[in-house]
């Protein structure tokens, strides 16, 4: 009996918390952020509202975790990622079910951003990607990537989004999206587990029964195969991050990049219906080909990091990031469009997964969830300026070319800034 209590299980639970954050990630950026992207000019003309005005609101979607962030991020520590879940998952589902029974625009305002944006904060962000850190630490590179194939899911659903608002309308496709929401969420939820310590586990599926935590830290093979700057595993409370130059290089950069993808992404339906004069279901096949080409760039690019400084793969990855922007700027048609969106979509993926895991190595996975929710309030802040900013200017001069070059800008920034977030020292912290 002894021995069996002691065996091992044939598959490590780490694999099902990436197949749950999968699952989650595509629910909650597949309905909370591109999606969103197909019901622009519905809302639009279904309100007789502004575009701006319709952006500017699903803009400061993004703003609610600048409020709630830090609370957010301490919660999900004290308690663990499943009960936040339980409560969040509910409450997005139910967001979309009265947004679609709003019969005028401040009432839908009102139900998306209480409903949909806080349900999918508190269930899904959060909660997923500190259980992922929590779970795996030498292939945490590969584990993210794998979990945010999600997203890449997410953009290949906007063409079904599309589909389901011009057979049903868009009421009828947020009440189909909330019932997903509690299908799809709230087995998710019930999968997702804090940390494996506390079920007699170590990260990564290491048996405890032949080496300790702390003796893996001090392997000399580990600190040799270690290339990401740090042969141990660090564990930063927050007050000893936020004095470092790394938690402020980190945050800056990884917000202008969240800043820029989502301006892009809002912006993508009338740059192509109204700028290049194309159809909804080519704005839509932009996401398809965007989940395709992000995947392995996911998967690749993240996998790679476990192995080559993730500083580096980021760092190249932007300047890929800016080129495209610099000629996305310069387009003058669909074709032209949707050629440059292959590699800007191949380094999307790695740029979205990537972030996750560097922030674990450098901060550690104790405090994870409130570092990551201490920084969200300055990527809210860039992820509601971008979208409107492009909008407004469109709005004015009926072109995105100033936007987009400023994008491209603000991604070589970005370069620069993680190039410099080199990780910390105790050390530096106390300084």
């Amino acid at each position: 009996m002894a021995g069996a209590a002691s065996r091992k299980p044939r598959i490590f639970f780490g694999w099902w918390i990436i197949l749950g954050g999968m699952l989650g990630m595509l629910v909650s950026v597949g309905f909370n952020h591109h999606g969103l992207n197909a019901f622009i000019l519905p809302l639009s003309d279904s309100f007789g509202v502004a575009l701006p005005t319709v952006i500017g609101v699903l803009s400061v979607a993004r703003i609610e975790t600048a409020f709630i962030g830090p609370v957010e991020g301490y919660l999900v520590d004290r308690f663990g990622p499943r009960k936040m879940m339980i409560i969040g998952v509910p409450l997005m589902g139910l967001g979309f079910i009265a947004a679609s029974l709003a019969p005028n625009f401040p009432m839908f305002v009102g139900a998306f951003l209480l409903g949909v944006v806080l349900g999918s904060s508190l269930g899904f962000g959060n909660p997923i990607s500190t259980a992922v850190a929590n779970w795996w630490r030498r292939n945490r590179g590969r584990a993210f990537g794998l979990m945010w194939i999600g997203t890449s899911l997410a953009s290949m659903i906007v063409p079904a989004i599309n589909w389901l608002i011009e057979l049903i309308g868009w009421r009828g496709a947020f009440r189909v999206m909330g019932l997903l929401v509690f299908l799809i969420g709230l087995p998710v939820a019930a999968v997702m587990r804090h940390r494996p310590e506390q079920y007699g586990m170590l990260p990564d599926g290491d048996d405890p029964n032949l080496r300790s935590l702390q003796e893996e830290r001090k392997s000399p093979q580990n600190e040799s195969t270690t290339v990401n700057d740090a042969s141990e595993e660090v564990d930063f409370t927050i007050w000893e991050a936020l004095r470092t130059r790394t938690f402020w290089y980190f945050a800056i950069s990884v917000s202008m990049r969240t800043g820029i993808t989502t301006a892009v992404a809002v912006n993508s339906f009338p740059l192509i219906v109204e700028q290049l004069h194309g159809t909804p279901g080519q704005a839509s096949f932009l996401f398809l080909l965007q989940g395709i080409c992000s995947a392995p760039g996911r998967v690749f690019l993240s996998w790679a990091g476990d192995s080559i400084n993730k500083r580096y793969i980021m760092a190249g990855s932007l300047i890929v990031m800016s080129v495209t922007l610099l000629l996305m700027s310069q387009a003058t048609s669909v074709g032209m469009i949707t050629v440059i969106w292959v590699p800007y979509a191949i380094v999307w993926g790695g740029l979205s997964s990537l972030p996750q895991s560097l922030r674990a190595d450098l901060f550690g996975r104790r405090n994870f969830a409130t570092i990551q929710g201490t920084m969200s309030p300055m990527q809210s802040l860039f992820s509601f300026i971008t979208p409107v900013f492009a909008a407004l200017l469109f709005n004015i001069y009926g072109s995105y070319e100033i936007p987009f070059l400023t994008f491209a800008g603000m991604s070589f920034i970005a370069m620069v800034l993680i190039l410099g977030s080199k990780p910390p020292t105790k050390r530096s912290a106390s300084s």
